[in-house]
């Protein structure tokens, strides 16, 4: 198919005008562009229509210039008119795109939104809605997202001074911020953030329209750039094609299509081309004279041509049939897709396998099945699917750890241990929950078996201690325990002292039994003499006890006291006798008590204790009743008490104090009487009453009480 020649503007087509006409008629119109996909454009814009120079438009052009621009003028773009109408249309429309996906959200929150680029949720958007936003598959999240790829809680936003800080709170697939992962980071406009499956765009509306004006700039200078490319470039080609190629003639040219001629008219470069035949151009000095043929008509190109030339053009011809009947042929649409290679398709089951292990909380299994996925295709865990899961499985680990110390009773270490481990999902948050009950629980059990066996081998300072670490609420029962074992304790501790006691009293006295018989075996001589009456020769018998027992001081001193004391007992005792002899019972009761009192420091025993016994109490009674008859009550009263003490059957020792009892209550009247008149004169009377008076008589108890008023 010949190539057809380029008509003149449609909006000036059949003008002619020299120059002016040939750059109409030569240049190329701009190219229309196509808008992006996703790209605003306007309705006024009409694709379907044929662009400048395909055929199908009239001789005289399209029916509208204005919209396809005139030769006359500027020519305009369409891409401006659209450019001001998306602008427009962006402006009006965004109060309606900004809507949260909640018809009734509040627009108090700050300018601020998150858009859902791919994911379940594709095409969502969340504005904030006040300074926080939680981001999760939980119903209480702020953003509610339905991929089971994201945790619970997965991030939270922030919304402060500095910008929006975004968290990751702890998920399994964790947060990647323009595919680095992070944990925390403060967004900017246009970052996007990718979690499980779901890929988000941070939008600020104040950076958003301040971008949105920057492209409009710079879409407005790429138009202009390439209206003037696209004009340059139809001026050099209208410049070379005005050059003639030489005198031979091109059969092919256009201008000789009759077809063509008669649709389109010749254009007035041709004719004056036409005209010039044989004309050279010159170009300074020196040029050379093109020849400027005159157009040929069909007829003489066709008899002109010779065989060679009619055989290229058939072979021409043909190939331009066959090109047009392939590009006919040719599938529509775009290429068939590659087929899908196995090892990448093998990658994504893992993934997916991996994915569904994590669901099951088998992390280990997760993390291999990631491994061999990376291995068929490096890079495809984006979204640290097996960084997540190592994380959990560590927690685990850590939480098995801390069963294995409860098992050991090592409760403190396996706290400490459970302190130290980092938080996970929610799901092992539960865990961790119940885990810390459970280890407190079985901390306290310890402790009160613990106690319980403290208080079993009954030692309260063992005890104490543990009764410290117990719960306030299971101290009193076992401070009650403690406060009864204490009690028994010190029972048992009083019952062994006395018992100690006692057997130490008992082996005293056993020693001090002992060491007496033994002193009485060593003095055995000695008292065989005193009790014969032979006292000078027990002195000597003393003499042989110290020499038979030299190292033993007890026997020496006792030796000398025994030589001390016969010879006073001896006097005395021959002087109550004489005395008694001679009748003097008063007088011989006082050589006769002395003699009593160093008999009883001797220490021995026989009958020489007896009748010494009885000869005082004969003595004793007599001396009372002189003491009675004197009026001396208490001297009366100190020989018959020490009478009836020596002989208790002495009938006499009773009968005077039964009359000592009668004078000393006569005279307790008399001090009774007298207490008021002469104090001084009662009291003496009451001190001898109380002297007088035995133990335990009313009358002596009165005394007392009235000297006590007399004299405090």
């Amino acid at each position: 198919m010949p190539p057809r020649p380029p008509p003149s503007s449609r909006a000036g087509a059949g003008r002619s005008g020299g120059g002016a006409g040939a750059d109409s008629e030569n240049a190329k119109p701009p190219a229309r562009r196509r808008p992006a996909p996703g790209a605003p454009s306007s309705e006024d814009e009409d694709f379907s229509a044929p662009l400048s120079g395909e055929e199908g438009y009239p001789e005289d052009g399209p029916a509208n210039p204005e919209l396809y621009g005139d030769a006359s003028g500027a020519p305009r773009s369409r891409t401006d008119e659209t450019r001001v109408a998306a602008m427009r249309e962006v402006e009006e429309e965004r109060p309606r795109q900004d809507e949260d996906d909640n018809p009734d959200a509040t627009r108090a929150g700050p300018p601020v939104q998150m858009l859902v680029l791919a994911g379940p949720d594709r095409g969502r958007k969340k504005r904030f809605q006040s300074v926080r936003m939680v981001i999760g598959r939980n119903k209480d999240c702020d953003f509610v997202l339905e991929d089971q790829s994201v945790s619970r809680r997965h991030l939270e936003l922030v919304y402060g001074e500095g910008g929006v800080v975004m968290r990751d709170l702890g998920s399994v697939a964790g947060t990647q911020v323009n595919d680095q992962r992070v944990d925390e980071c403060v967004l900017k406009h246009g970052d996007e953030l990718s979690l499980g499956k779901t890929r988000l765009r941070f939008v600020d509306e104040a950076e958003q329209l301040k971008e949105l004006r920057e492209q409009a700039e710079a879409r407005e200078a790429e138009e202009k750039r390439e209206r003037e490319e696209a004009a340059k470039e139809a001026e050099e080609k209208r410049k070379s094609t005005s050059v003639a190629r030489g005198s031979e003639v091109d059969p092919n040219d256009p201008r000789f299509n009759e077809a063509t001629n008669a649709n389109y008219k010749l254009p007035d470069l041709l004719r004056d081309e036409a005209k010039g035949k044989g004309k050279g151009v010159s170009k300074g000095k020196g040029a050379v004279a093109i020849p400027r043929p005159r157009p040929p008509t069909r007829s003489s190109v066709q008899g002109g041509m010779n065989s060679k030339q009619k055989l290229l053009v058939g072979v021409a011809g043909g190939v331009v049939v066959l090109l047009v009947a392939g590009l006919l042929l040719l599938p529509k649409g775009p290429p068939p897709p590659p087929p899908p290679d196995p090892a990448v398709e093998r990658a994504k089951l893992l993934m997916q396998k991996a994915r569904e292990a994590v669901r099951a909380d088998d992390f280990a299994n997760a993390v291999r099945l990631v491994e061999e996925a990376e291995k068929l295709r490096p890079g495809i865990d984006e979204e640290g699917l097996a960084r997540g899961a190592k994380k959990q499985q560590e927690v685990l680990d850590a939480f098995q750890a801390v069963r294995a110390l409860m098992d050991e009773k090592k409760f403190d270490e396996a706290r400490a241990k459970l302190t130290d481990t980092p938080q996970g999902t929610a799901k092992t948050d539960d865990v961790r929950r119940k885990l810390e009950a459970e280890l407190e629980e079985k901390d306290v059990l310890w402790r009160i078996q613990q106690v319980e066996e403290a208080l079993a081998t009954r030692d309260p300072e063992a005890v104490r201690p543990l009764l410290d670490k117990l719960p306030a609420v299971n101290r009193p029962a076992f401070e009650t325990k403690l406060a009864d074992l204490e009690a028994e304790l010190a029972k048992e501790s009083a019952d062994d002292a006395r018992r100690s006691r006692s057997q130490r009293e008992r082996a005293a006295q056993a020693a001090k039994e002992k060491r007496q018989q033994f002193m009485e075996e060593a003095f055995v001589d000695v008292e065989r003499r005193f009790n014969g009456g032979e006292y000078q020769r027990a002195i000597l018998e003393c003499d042989r006890v110290v020499d038979k027992h030299k190292g033993d001081k007890e026997v020496r001193d006792r030796a000398m006291t025994l030589k001390r004391l016969i010879p006073q007992f001896e006097r005395n005792l021959a002087d109550g006798q004489k005395k008694m002899d001679s009748n003097a019972l008063e007088a011989a009761a006082k050589p006769l008590r002395l003699a009593a009192e160093l008999y009883r420091k001797i220490g021995f025993r026989g009958s020489l204790g007896n009748t010494l016994d009885e000869q005082l109490a004969s003595s004793s009674v007599a001396a009372g009743q002189a003491a009675l008859k004197k009026g001396s009550l208490a001297a009366a009263g100190s020989n018959f008490r020490e009478a009836l003490r020596l002989n208790p059957g002495d009938g006499r020792a009773r009968d005077g104090l039964e009359t000592l009892q009668k004078k000393v209550e006569e005279l307790y009247l008399q001090a009774y009487i007298q207490r008021d008149r002469d104090p001084q004169a009662a009291a003496e009377k009451f001190k001898i009453i109380i002297e007088s008076a035995s133990e335990g008589s009313e009358v002596k108890r009165k005394a007392e009480v009235f000297l006590s008023e007399l004299q405090p």
